[in-house]
């Protein structure tokens, strides 16, 4: 098992998504870009300019975001115009220096600040989507070993930008969108085009019509979510010096120990990565970490920014994958279903910025960042709670409902340099549609009756029901909470107690 999983690794390219994420952290999240300085920590601008320069990239990337989420239905994914696939790396490039330079004439300067923003708010929002839409047509064993290791990656790639310097820093991040776009092109091949194009629509075919109302399976997670991340936001700008050097080098690699450790804590565990995995490590580490602002002051404000940052880390790489399964379940299509988890990332980023820098006024003294500290730790604390018990936000549809369930060639596997290959086992050449699933879907008493001539027990009874329907042992993994091991040694006794020797072999019984 393990030999193969580093296999897959062997085609690096499908690690793009690491540059994409380097590069939004090294021009927004840290100074390892270098670049001029916006004012927003040290209080040097006025209030409109200082929101002028921080607001505005986040701005431009939530209007393309909630643009793609309403008008995909229309106009098509970002995919599916081969030409966004170079555009998009390209503009994002080229835009970045003009958000780093600092001519010295003020007017200069944020006229070429305002075009950078515009620029790379576009090109940036488009390529989230496409990495998206990628990790939506992939598996979710290797979504979930991809993510990490594309974030960890990205912690490492900062990490490096960090060490540099001067012009060369600047250079380093402009590439790494043209990097990104480079390794996409390289992996969305025509079968992964055609399986995003059968999930698409698979949604829009679904009865509840999702593919109109992208927001309707969202419950209170959207919300959630944006909520956070103005909380992560505000946590990282609690700390008044301009953080670099080593400083900044120690809380990459907390923000990469981090990440590896929840992905193994993740990987090796039944529930594997979902939002609640995602609260139950982001809540304690902000709490730590505003907690120190409220025992230590200004001091304590370095604690608070690693807790940020490894918390935005962490954020991201849940985020990609838990939105990859919000469309898989026939939520939404693959590239709204990107577009909305990115757009409540940035928005909660905005807000952040917006709350941080309206207070900003009242935080000369101790007593008023120990009371920023205190209201942020009950606004997590109560959207944790609110989250926590919205059972909806969990992907697991309703089996009739599912697409994914019935286009089960939508997801592939790429192994070494080859073409991806169907992951999920199907007799057909084409995806069935939903009705003629329906006329073969094994019924519950002739399940039962099987189960009770190959004398399985309640659980074995339980995973054969869904072997019958084609599901896969991750699928079965999540659905019942338990591990992959357990999944798979139940199937095996299945198959032993029922004479066949593969899945299809028992579909094809339990269709006799």
């Amino acid at each position: 098992m393990f030999d193969r999983e580093i296999k897959e690794f062997v085609p690096l390219r499908q690690l793009g998504w690491a540059f994409l994420l380097a590069w939004v952290f090294c021009v927004f999240y840290t100074n390892a870009a270098g670049g001029a300085e916006t004012g927003i920590v040290e209080g040097e601008r006025p209030f409109g300019l200082a929101l002028y320069y921080a607001a505005l990239p986040l701005a431009a990337s939530v209007a393309t975001l909630g643009t793609i989420v309403i008008a995909e239905p229309h106009v098509g994914a970002p995919t599916t115009h081969r030409q966004l696939i170079v555009i998009a790396p390209v503009l994002t490039a080229i835009s970045t220096p003009l958000m780093l330079i600092a001519p010295a004439d003020p007017t200069l300067a944020a006229v070429l600040f305002a075009a950078g923003s515009v620029t790379t708010g576009v090109g940036s929002a488009l390529m989230w989507v496409m990495w998206g839409e990628y990790y939506a047509v992939i598996s979710r064993d290797r979504a979930e070993l991809l993510a990490p290791a594309s974030a960890v990656s990205a912690a490492l790639l900062v990490l490096l930008v960090s060490a540099m310097g001067g012009w060369v820093s600047t250079a380093v991040t402009s590439m790494f969108p043209l990097l990104s776009g480079l390794c996409f092109k390289l992996v969305w091949t025509p079968h992964a085009a055609q399986a995003e194009t059968h999930l698409a629509r698979a949604n829009r075919a679904a009865p509840h019509a999702s593919a109109h109302q992208p927001l309707a399976g969202l419950g209170r997670t959207g919300l959630g979510i944006m909520a956070v991340f103005a909380i992560v936001s505000i946590a990282g700008m609690m700390y008044e010096g301009r953080l670099d050097g080593t400083p900044l080098q120690v809380i990459l690699i907390f923000s990469a120990l981090m990440m590896a450790l929840v992905a193994v804590m993740a990987v090796s565990g039944p529930r594997r990565i979902s939002m609640f995995f995602l609260y139950r490590w982001m809540c304690p580490t902000l709490v730590v970490g505003l907690a120190a602002l409220i025992l230590f002051g200004e001091s304590g404000g370095i604690i608070a920014v690693a807790a940020s940052l490894g918390g935005r880390f962490t954020f991201c790489l849940i985020a990609q994958i838990y939105f990859a399964n919000y469309a898989c379940a026939g939520r939404a299509t693959p590239a709204q279903a990107s577009s909305l988890g990115w757009l409540f990332v940035h928005a909660g980023d905005l807000l952040g910025v917006v709350t941080w820098l309206a207070l900003q006024p009242t935080m000369v003294t101790s007593e008023g960042l120990t009371w920023l500290s205190v209201g942020a730790i009950v606004a997590l604390v109560t959207v944790t709670m609110l989250v926590m018990g919205e059972h909806s936000t969990f992907l697991r549809a309703p089996e009739q409902s599912s697409p994914a369930a019935d286009f089960p060639s939508v997801a592939f596997e790429a192994t070494n340099d080859e073409d991806p290959v169907p992951e999920a086992p199907t007799t057909n050449a084409k995806p069935e549609t939903p009705s003629s699933q329906a006329d073969v879907r094994p019924t519950e008493d002739h399940i039962a009756e099987l189960a009770s001539t190959g004398a399985l027990t309640p659980r074995e009874t339980e995973v054969f029901a869904l072997l019958a329907q084609g599901r896969s042992i991750p699928y079965i993994r999540d659905e019942l909470i338990i591990s992959r091991e357990t999944a798979a040694t139940h199937a095996k006794h299945i198959y032993a107690k029922l004479g066949v020797h593969s899945r299809q072999e028992l579909i094809d019984l339990v269709r006799s």
